[in-house]
């Protein structure tokens, strides 16, 4: 497949008439956390565009902001782990984060979840910031040079790659593929390690190589996928819940590598692969 190299302008919509906002962001267990500013008051948030939600917020985050309103509702949900969750549902009626309005955005409370994976693994104790938040507002999620740069007009700037994608509830999904096999990974900023499903290695007869991610007494198997023409990685197999349709997803590995150009507006996303 031919690359298609993007200028800014290609790139780029003004959605709204905001400022650029660069923010720095940490790894804490390799999962990005980043220090937002709502309401007044600056907290620490888990970048996790693996959620299709716009914001879950702490108990002690949601009676600092002002004017967040409960709707009574509750919604309930599940994650990787299958374990099911039930969240309240809250609306703020103009959220602005370090100076970027995101207008009117439904919520839910934070309730801990995820897959645990390795020794140590587990999320921050923190709100979480997710890809619904960024429906109309582009973003660049650089987590190599430790910065999330949002608002529009946003420029990324040169050296980025156009990447066929699909919008599917879990979040975006991208392909990455061998010489014998190809598979639908989910975008997962929040995921410190990637994943693949067993039973889509297995239909498609791909190649597997031992590691000792749990220590040499726990074997477990990768498969080597990369982007066209670009780095390869090595997600892990293991089984996913049947509601997850993907093959799997991308985590800290694949965004170590690449930064990503995320425009849900105008249906645009791109990729910067790493300096030669």
């Amino acid at each position: 497949m031919r690359r298609r190299w993007l200028g800014a302008a290609a790139l780029c919509a003004a959605v709204a008439a905001h400022a650029e906002v660069s923010v720095p962001l940490a790894l804490e267990k390799g999962i990005p956390v980043v220090q937002l500013t709502v309401g007044g008051a600056t907290y620490p948030f888990t970048f996790d565009i693996g959620s299709s939600r716009t914001l879950h917020l702490t108990q002690e985050v949601m009676a600092k902001i002002p004017n967040l309103k409960l709707t009574g509702r509750k919604v309930k949900s599940a994650d990787l782990a299958g374990k099911v969750r039930e969240e309240e549902e809250f609306v703020i009626p103009d959220l602005v984060v370090n100076g970027v309005s995101f207008g009117e955005v439904t919520g839910v409370s934070h309730e801990p979840w995820g897959l645990s994976i390795g020794e140590g693994a587990g999320p921050p104790p923190h709100s979480v910031v997710g890809l619904g938040l960024f429906a109309r507002q582009p973003f660049v999620y650089d987590q190599s040079s430790r910065t999330l740069r949002f608002g529009a007009p946003l420029d990324p700037g040169p050296g980025w790659q156009a990447l066929p994608h699909e919008r599917v509830h879990e979040s975006i999904v991208v392909a990455l593929a061998n010489e014998r096999a190809r598979y639908r990974l989910v975008f997962d900023s929040a995921a410190n390690i990637s994943l693949v499903k067993p039973q889509a290695v297995e239909r498609q007869k791909d190649q597997r190589s031992p590691c000792d991610l749990f220590g040499p007494d726990k074997p477990c198997q990768t498969v080597t996928v990369a982007l066209p023409g670009g780095v390869a990685i090595q997600p892990y197999l293991m089984p996913l819940p049947d509601f997850f349709q993907p093959d799997g997803i991308l985590g800290a590995d694949f965004f170590g590598r690449y930064a990503v150009f995320v425009d849900q507006a105008n249906g645009n996303v791109a990729v910067r692969p790493p300096s030669k």
